[in-house]
């Protein structure tokens, strides 16, 4: 079978997106099965069409330009069936997988990043487009299943679980500095993007509730990049007068990112919405303590690993750092859980997920 993989043109400040996309690319380029595989990306500057490593890739950039349609592209090429990464619409006349990560505009419609500027409506037609015409859907976890079921009428049989995998670098021998000069210990850090949603401010809170209701003081870095709601974050850093215990890092290369999971006290990930994430998977594997919100997507896909918080309570978040501030063996503990957790993942592919499902495809179509 000819299977097209829609990449589009990802970019490195999209954050976990970018990071899960990078990992299931690197899938790609091993594999060396029967199928043909076919790239469809995006990009201004590379070759319309090439070929390596036994994959075709396809540049859809030339053709956008000259408002060819992708049906068109699609067909040229004798796809059998097309596979997108990320959820996007796109006119796809044959038969495809749809991928949702999160329903947020549906979920926390109240937020500015799924209500303001049209981003609810421009979401709500994505998926009113796509999710019906659908072949299968892949969604990370039963939580997420029962999202889509509950917002949108479709076939509950079409729907396929496949978790989230661990992100590439986190499996990689990288070479991690032995200190970093701007980092002060004790720390907790936050590998969030901007947005109001990543709840940013309840970690300011909690970092003020222990300087001032326990007197101890704990470093916290904020590293992403900024989506709309970074002033706001760093107003009520100034405001709470924690300007030299929060720092806010911005978008940090990887080589930063590794040292600041394996230095800190825990990685504190409070976001509001789920129902899967990527740095919680990241923190398991590099053995870091995790405190993560108790939002039921959180809870299915961690198993137990991480130290559960109310994510809108900042004593209950202060007092989860507090514990593992308090208490070593807690804390040793914690990570071997967490690495125990994340040995699985050292064997998992995203990718044989979605082979396994064009496997059934094939046997229902060319049987």
């Amino acid at each position: 079978m000819n299977i097209g993989i829609y990449l589009g043109n990802q970019s490195p400040n999209a954050g976990g997106g970018y990071s899960l996309t990078e990992t299931i690319k690197t899938e790609i380029l091993k594999y060396d099965g029967k199928h043909n595989l076919f790239v469809f990306y995006s990009s201004i500057s590379a070759n319309i069409k090439f070929f390596k490593n036994n994959i075709t890739y396809i540049n859809l950039w030339p053709n956008r330009i000259k408002r060819i349609f992708s049906n068109y592209i699609f067909n040229k090429n004798g796809i059998d069936l097309m596979f997108f990464l990320f959820p996007v619409k796109v006119k796809c006349n044959i038969p495809f997988i749809f991928t949702v990560w999160d329903l947020g505009h549906r979920m926390l419609p109240n937020f500015p990043e799924t209500s303001h500027n049209g981003q609810f409506e421009k979401r709500e037609r994505m998926y009113q487009y796509m999710l019906p015409r659908a072949t299968y859907v892949l969604t990370g976890n039963e939580t997420g299943k029962k999202e889509i079921l509950a917002n949108y009428s479709i076939n509950a049989e079409k729907i396929i679980i496949a978790p989230f995998p661990v992100t590439d670098f986190c499996l990689k021998k990288t070479d991690v500095p032995h200190k970093i000069d701007f980092i002060t210990e004790p720390f907790v850090f936050y590998p969030a993007q901007f947005w109001t949603h990543k709840n940013h401010v309840a970690i300011i809170k909690a970092i003020n509730y222990l300087k001032t209701e326990k007197n101890i003081k704990i470093n916290c870095y904020f590293a992403g990049s900024d989506q709309g709601n970074l002033e706001n974050v760093k107003n009520r850093i100034k405001d709470n007068d924690l300007d030299e215990q929060i720092k806010v890092l911005g978008f940090v290369d990887y080589e930063t990112l590794m040292y600041l999971y394996k230095n800190a006290l825990a990685m504190v990930y409070v976001s509001l919405l789920g129902p899967n994430n990527l740095p919680p998977l990241e923190a398991a594997a590099l053995g870091c303590p995790l405190i993560i919100s108790n939002i039921p997507g959180h809870i299915e896909q961690m198993e137990g690993t991480g130290l559960l918080v109310n994510p809108f309570e900042p004593g209950d978040i202060g007092e989860a750092i507090l514990k593992i501030y308090n208490q070593p063996e807690f804390r040793n503990n914690m990570i071997a859980k967490g690495l125990s957790f994340a040995e699985k993942f050292k064997t998992y592919s995203y990718l044989q997920k979605v082979l396994k499902i064009v496997e059934q495809y094939e046997v229902r179509v060319f049987r």
